[in-house]
């Protein structure tokens, strides 16, 4: 389990306790513990430190009461497994958390070592498993690739990221040319054999840290984090076309098409994911106006 445990408490003997439980399981390798004593300052921990590998969540805080921490935590970092600490007996409270989006809870007080142990590990696999499944519910179905929704999902995180640390992004846009004339002549099937193709030489293209999604139809993007320089962006995007553009077998035919690329590149800038995506639609317009084939920046 990389990363950190967050706790969030804001009573010191409540952490120093689970401190203090933690410190008897360090032989099981768990990742190095962090406490705030706010909702304000977890938030923006986790905006800041997003490594976090779960959060140990008290309900009862100074800033935040109930299930309000737990939704906006939920909302703005649901990638995070949330373990939720209550002083409630009454088991209700927890299963409320857990309907709300926590992975689990313990009544504070009736808790010891092991069983913190256990309930850590157990949340942070059943968050994987979730994750997994909703994962897998948003790759597209012909060619594997991510949805949209996972695309632009990375994106506004991409776009916090660069908002703080001044990292240099771009989006490409890619749309292909002379698609419609493959299914025309050559049926569906046949357009289908290419849209994967195509995909899996997107994919090969970029940089594992890097996302490629199909958001429909012959349409393609990929998100580019981290760049040194934006003509790293246009290689990327030139050597895209050009992997595109070698013929794709079917049934003995060779089939081809081409692309044109839009790039949208991004540096702490306040755009949202959305309007990111349409300068990079429009970007990609301008390639088409240009004589198609060709990478535009906008």
């Amino acid at each position: 389990m990389p990363g950190y445990m967050l706790i969030v408490e804001d009573n010191p003997g409540e952490a120093r306790l689970i401190g203090l439980m933690l410190s008897e399981l360090s032989a099981t390798s768990l990742p190095p513990l962090r406490w705030v004593q706010t909702a304000t300052a977890a938030l923006t921990m986790l905006a800041t430190e997003p490594q976090c590998a779960i959060v140990l969540l008290d309900l009862g805080l100074p800033d935040s009461q109930g299930l309000d921490t737990l939704l906006e935590m939920t909302r703005l970092h649901h990638r995070v497994p949330v373990v939720v600490l209550t002083g409630n007996e009454n088991n209700d409270v927890g299963t409320a958390a857990v309907a709300a989006g926590a992975q689990d809870f313990l009544l504070k007080g009736q808790f010891n070592a092991a069983s913190l142990s256990r309930c850590i590990t157990f949340a942070a696999q059943r968050k994987q498993a979730e994750l997994a499944l909703l994962d897998r519910s948003r790759l597209d179905d012909l060619t594997g690739l991510p949805k949209r929704a996972i695309l632009l999902d990375r994106l506004q995180t991409a776009i916090a990221d660069s908002h703080r640390h001044r990292t240099l992004s771009a989006l490409l846009f890619i749309d292909l040319d002379l698609f419609k004339q493959v299914n025309d002549t050559h049926g569906h099937t046949a357009g289908d054999s290419v849209l994967c193709a195509v995909a899996q030489r997107i994919a090969n293209a970029v940089r594992a840290s890097d996302t490629a999604a199909r958001l429909g139809g012959d349409e393609f993007a990929v998100l580019l984090g981290n760049l040194a320089h934006l003509d790293d962006a246009v290689s990327i995007g030139q050597a895209i076309l050009a992997a595109i553009a070698e013929p794709v077998p079917f049934k003995g035919k060779p089939l081809s098409v081409s692309a044109s690329i839009g790039v949208a590149h991004f540096r702490g800038n306040a755009e949202s994911a959305e309007q990111l995506l349409a300068r990079a639609d429009a970007a990609m317009y301008a390639s088409k106006a240009a004589g198609k084939g060709l990478v535009s920046l906008l």
